[in-house]
C-alpha cells in the first residue's frame, strides 16, 4: 500500500523556530554571566571610629546635665554647680563641676544655653560712718605774740597784717573766749626797741578788736630805730620776753601762751636770763612759752638751739616757720 506524503505544517515550523531562538539567547547569557560567578567581591572599608581625647585626670567625668560641657576634673568635696543650678549634687564623691563662665552682664550661659545666667545682685552701698566724737576746742585762751620787727622779718609782719581778721575768727571758733596781747621788738640799740599792745579780750568787745587791728596795721620793719642802729645779729629777745611776762592775764583764761617769733637769738649775756624767765612763765598749770624760728637766711644752728631751749624751759612748742603764714605758726605753737 503506497504511503501518503504529508506536507509540513506551517505552525510546527514556527514553533521550532521560536524554541531555537530562546535556546540561543539563553546560551549567550550563560556564556557572559556564568564566568563571573564565584569571583570575590572586594570589601568596602568601614568609616573610622571617632577619636575621643582623654583627660589626664583619672576621675574626670562628664556633666550629667550639660552634655555640651567639656570634660572637667572632679573635685574632692561636692559643691553646687555655679553655672548650672539644676545640676544635682551626686551622692558619691567626687562630683562634676561645670566650668565657671565669667559674664559681666546678665546673659545666657554660653555653656548651658537652656540655663539662665545667675543674677548678679549689686552690692549695697556702705552706710555712712557716724562719728560722735566731741569737737576739739581750747579752753579760755590768752595769747601774747612777741614779734621781731627788724628788717629781715618783713614777711611775717606782712602776714600778720593780712591775716589779722582770720586769726580772730579762728581763735573764736576754737575757744569759748580769747584775749590777745602783743610785743613788737627790734634791737636793743634802737631808740624804741619795744612796742606794746596790752592783753585784751577780743572774743567779745568790738572796740578791743578794732584797737588790735589798728596796732597791727601800724607795724613796720625797722620801726623804732630812730638814731639807733642794729650792727649785729642778736635782738632784744630778752626785753620782749620780760615785757610779756609782766602783762596781766584775764582771770578766766585757762590756757596762757607766750609765743616769740624771730630769726635771731638773744644777746649772749642774756641767753641764760631768757631761759630763766621762760621757766618762770611756764611753771603754773596751763602756762607755756613757745618759739617760732623764721629761717630768713638759712638755718643757724645756734639760733635754733637757743629757741628750742627757751621752748623746752617754758613747756611749750618749738616751731619752724611753715612758709610765711603767721597764723599757722601761732596755731602750731598753742598745742
Amino acid at each position: 500500500m503506497k504511503k501518503m506524503s504529508r506536507a509540513p505544517s506551517p505552525f510546527g515550523i514556527a514553533a521550532l523556530d521560536l524554541f531555537a531562538s530562546a535556546l540561543g539567547a539563553f546560551i549567550l547569557i550563560a556564556v557572559v554571566i556564568f564566568p563571573m560567578i564565584g569571583e570575590a567581591v572586594p570589601d568596602i572599608p568601614a568609616p573610622p571610629a571617632p577619636t575621643i581625647m582623654a583627660v589626664p585626670t583619672p576621675d574626670s567625668v562628664i556633666c550629667p546635665v550639660c552634655p555640651t560641657c567639656p570634660v572637667v576634673a572632679a573635685v574632692v568635696e561636692p559643691i553646687d554647680c555655679p553655672v548650672c543650678p539644676a545640676c544635682p549634687v551626686p551622692e558619691p564623691v567626687p562630683e562634676t563641676v561645670c566650668p565657671v563662665v565669667a559674664v559681666p552682664d546678665p546673659v545666657e550661659c554660653p555653656v548651658c544655653p537652656t540655663v539662665p545666667a545667675p543674677v548678679i545682685c549689686p552690692e549695697p552701698a556702705p552706710a555712712p560712718i557716724q562719728v560722735n566724737a566731741p569737737q576739739f576746742r581750747f579752753p579760755h585762751l590768752d595769747i601774747i605774740i612777741a614779734l621781731d620787727v627788724t628788717n629781715s622779718m618783713g614777711g611775717q609782719v606782712a602776714s600778720l597784717k593780712a591775716e589779722v581778721e582770720q586769726l580772730a575768727v579762728l581763735l573764736n571758733r576754737i575757744s569759748p573766749s580769747f584775749g590777745i596781747g602783743m610785743v613788737a621788738f627790734g634791737d636793743r640799740r634802737w631808740e624804741s626797741p619795744l612796742f606794746l599792745f596790752p592783753l585784751r579780750e577780743l572774743s567779745g568787745p568790738a572796740a578791743n578788736r578794732d584797737a588790735f587791728r589798728t596796732f597791727v596795721n601800724g607795724l613796720s620793719v625797722g620801726m623804732g630805730t630812730g638814731n639807733g642802729n642794729n650792727p649785729d645779729q642778736p635782738e632784744a629777745f630778752y626785753d620782749a620776753l620780760a615785757a610779756a611776762s609782766r602783762m596781766t592775764w584775764r582771770p578766766r583764761s585757762e590756757r596762757r601762751v607766750v609765743v616769740l617769733v624771730t630769726d635771731n637769738p638773744a644777746y649772749s649775756e642774756e641767753i641764760d636770763r631768757s631761759i630763766q624767765v621762760a621757766t618762770g612763765i611756764g611753771r603754773p598749770e596751763g602756762h607755756r612759752v613757745s618759739t617760732v624760728y623764721v629761717r630768713t637766711g638759712g638755718t643757724n644752728r645756734a639760733t635754733e638751739e637757743f629757741l628750742r631751749s627757751v621752748a623746752d624751759a617754758g613747756g611749750g612748742q618749738y616751731v619752724r616757720d611753715v612758709g610765711g603764714s603767721l597764723t599757722v605758726n601761732l596755731l602750731l605753737s598753742l598745742f
